[in-house]
């Protein structure tokens, strides 16, 4: 099979910002300030500071390997070439996991969206049919390549941008000041990393540009600068909603379960409500898109080199991996039927920590076999480490069946590996394992 015409475009600096943007601002966004509030009041402001900074010394570290690497798959590249073919195989499994866990619980929480406006949707079996239907159907405009979902990315990334700095622009002259004080609360202990995990979940999706590099235009260079941006953006972006709820909403913010269609309600009354409403729904439907373009390519990557998937990385005249496509999605539906919204979130969340711990890792062996230049100064080398503890200290937190649903494709994989090995089979000429080329401007 040969590859889709060179005359296709790829990714441009703009459209990766906005896919790294998309990745990360959604549910987490509308539906996670309520829960934060509950377990951790005000000082919830400051543990979004915290878990920003987790945030950008992970980032960091990806922004590292990526600059070393252009062919796609992300942590699943750096841990195989850190740490050879096992490790490499079993966190390219995690990846994909990961993709499927996170576009099933971004699916369960558009419905959830959508039960703020229409609450008929939340009664089974419909519930469970529109979830269903929203992952079939955005693995088959995947089916017709990486344009596609790249003219859907950037129009919801804008929709949504104008509706939210709306409501930024308005809800930061209605905040009450009383409602602001933390001091007044003792500062939540016991529940800190339970708060901090949940708000992980709003920045998980920054890793994702990684995982399709071949996608991109000059990726070495564009990949790192898209990750800060969106990173840092992110971070700024969550922060302020958090203090316009708990500015507008105050104490009623704990017992919302979504806080900025309740703040738009109380400014702008019922219509307000509505009209964010549907920006809520164009932000999680633009996540969920850049999940449903990023999961099956971690499953393409990993087949290009255990061909134990081999079948998975055939293209079609789009240049999209069909067989990867359609065994993502169906088992992401079986996913996102399995489990309540928070529930997947955590999961989520924990079945990444894998694959961040690799790659924090992976920068030190990278340097000891050369592929990556020393680190020039004693704070470098210590960011990474920061990271490590971090995600060690979010995985303490989680309840231990999370820990078993996330990471348990770690074990999975196992046998699979050694199955590979023992059957040996390895691509020939007439039977080549391709790349993914699928492209965007």
């Amino acid at each position: 099979m040969s590859s889709p015409p060179n005359s296709v475009k790829k990714i441009g600096l703009l459209s990766m910002v906005f896919l790294c943007l998309n990745g990360m601002v959604g549910s987490g966004l509308f539906l996670l300030p309520g829960q934060v509030a509950a377990i951790a009041g005000n000082w919830g402001l400051a543990i979004y500071i915290l878990v920003a900074v987790i945030a950008m010394s992970l980032g960091w570290c990806y922004v590292k390997c990526a600059s070393r690497f252009s062919r796609n798959g992300g942590a699943y590249i750096y841990a195989k070439e850190a740490f050879g073919e096992f490790v490499g195989f079993e966190i390219g499994l995690m990846r994909w996991v990961v993709g499927m866990i996170a576009w099933a619980s971004l699916s369960v929480g558009f419905i959830l969206a959508l039960g703020s406006l229409y609450p008929q949707v939340m009664v089974a079996p419909l519930k469970q049919i529109l979830i269903v239907s929203m992952i079939v159907g955005l693995g088959l405009v995947n089916i017709f390549g990486a344009n596609a979902i790249k003219k859907f990315s950037n129009i919801i990334t804008v929709t949504k941008a104008i509706i939210i700095f709306a409501f930024i622009a308005a809800g930061i002259f209605y905040i009450e000041p009383q409602h602001l004080s933390v001091f007044d609360e003792s500062f939540p202990t016991d529940t800190l990393g339970h708060a901090a995990l949940i708000i992980f979940f709003g920045f998980t999706g920054f890793e994702a540009l990684t995982v399709v590099a071949a996608e991109m235009e000059n990726p070495r260079k564009n990949i790192p600068l898209a990750m800060v941006i969106g990173i840092l953006s992110c971070s700024l972006l969550y922060f302020i909603v958090q203090l316009i709820c708990i500015g507008v909403l105050g104490d009623d913010l704990a017992h919302s379960a979504s806080p900025i269609a309740a703040v738009a309600e109380v400014l702008f009354g019922h219509w307000g409500k509505i009209l964010v409403s549907i920006g809520m729904l164009i932000s999680i439907g633009g996540v969920i898109v850049v999940s449903s373009f990023i999961t099956p390519h971690s499953c393409q990557a990993l087949a290009e080199d255990h061909t134990i998937f081999l079948k998975f990385t055939k293209q079609n005249r789009f240049g999209a991996p069909y067989g990867a496509i359609i065994v993502s999605s169906l088992l992401t539906c079986a996913v996102a039927l399995s489990g309540s919204f928070m529930e997947l979130v955590t999961i989520s969340v924990v079945s990444r920590f894998a694959q961040h711990i690799v790659t924090s890792l992976a920068l030190f062996s990278l340097e000891k076999k050369g592929i990556m230049q020393p680190f020039s100064r004693p704070w470098k080398r210590a960011i990474p480490i920061i990271a490590i503890v971090s995600i060690l200290w979010l995985l303490s937190n989680a309840e231990l069946y999370h820990v078993i649903y996330g990471l348990g494709a770690l074990v999975v994989g196992a046998p699979l590996y050694f199955i590979q090995k023992k059957l040996d089979i390895k691509p020939t000429e007439k039977n080549p394992v391709l790349s993914a080329s699928s492209q965007l401007s």
